[in-house]
């Protein structure tokens, strides 16, 4: 087999000892999945690489309701650290199901592999591949995580909302990386009341239609009702920003402006739903009737502060849940 071409022919491996591959060295576990797939008592899976920039190692197991599982691993071209225990597991794997050809790419680094079917992490690679370097801020959620659950979503809708987050990762300054994950929920909220209406409006017409009228008229109404299946998401940008008020002016600005409006007092989350409401306002506004966002030096610590929870809210609502 292929694995056993990139290791020199041998028969078999030491499932105790590290196992040298090229110029990697990988530990015991990986030797133990050598061996195990020379013997047979594992298949290789099916495997299919993409040779691209690769900034930092990662390591995927993406589980997708309709299409199965599949893992997703690269490193940087030349990288001589040790590698995640998980990424020298699927290495040996992709060595063993890639021919030998393809072998060098594989040890060379700077390449995204995919184990098991394509189709199971289509559109999720395109946003890992982008979210590896945001071109404002350090890092992104899915710098922190390594599965995702994917629950597929479909419709116009959904390619506007999945070309938003995208956009998030390419644009400067943080308030307007911030403005693109608002437009995820945006445009998912118009496609949710579509939904509901088409569904209802043959029994119910008139009901149907003041419905989506009444959901149409507020937009705080909007993002609260986006906000309810995601509660905690909203709390923690509550408790972020909570947190600052005593120290950052436009977090305590926040706070009054939803006093004034009367949108507290109806829960953390709701709350919640409504500062990142206030900080949509402020940036877009630009004081017409509202926060002018500019006005505080301080404005993007603020930002700063309820991006993970907003970027893991809109990714949740195009159906991925990272864990």
């Amino acid at each position: 087999m292929s694995l056993r071409d990139a290791l020199g022919g041998v028969e078999d491996v030491d499932p105790t000892r590290p196992l040298s591959i090229g110029a990697l060295t990988l530990g015991v576990e990986a030797a133990a999945e050598a061996a195990n797939l020379l013997s047979g008592v594992v298949a290789p899976p099916f495997a299919s690489i993409v040779v691209r920039e690769v900034r930092r190692p990662f390591y995927w197991i993406v589980d997708h309701a309709v299409q199965g599982q599949a893992e997703m691993f690269g490193f940087p071209t030349g990288w001589a650290e040790a590698l995640p225990t998980a990424i020298e597991i699927a290495l040996v794997r992709a060595l063993a199901a890639l021919p030998i050809d393809q072998h060098p790419e594989v040890l060379a680094g700077g390449a995204e592999i995919v184990l098991g079917p394509e189709d199971a992490c289509a559109d999720f690679r395109t946003i890992a591949s982008a979210a590896e370097s945001p071109m404002v801020g350090e890092s992104t959620e899915l710098a922190q995580f390594s599965s995702a659950v994917i629950a597929p979503t479909e419709g116009v809708a959904v390619k506007v909302a999945l070309n938003c987050l995208l956009s998030s990762y390419a644009t400067s300054p943080l308030k307007f990386r911030f403005l693109e994950l608002y437009r995820v929920m945006e445009a998912l909220f118009i496609a949710d009341v579509r939904s509901r209406l088409f569904a209802t409006f043959d029994a119910q017409p008139s009901a149907s239609l003041a419905e989506a009228t009444e959901a149409l008229k507020s937009e705080l109404r909007q993002i609260t009702a986006l906000a309810e299946p995601h509660q905690d998401l909203f709390e923690e940008c509550w408790n972020r920003l909570h947190a600052l008020r005593n120290a950052n002016r436009f977090a305590a600005a926040l706070f009054r402006r939803i006093e004034e409006k009367k949108a507290n007092g109806q829960g953390k989350w709701r709350t919640g739903a409504a500062l990142v409401y206030q900080v949509r306002c402020a940036i877009v506004h630009a004081g017409e009737r509202d926060m002018i966002f500019e006005n505080f030096a301080d404005g993007d610590a603020a930002i700063k502060t309820i991006i993970p929870p907003i970027e893991r809210a809109a990714l949740r609502m195009l159906g991925i849940t990272l864990g």
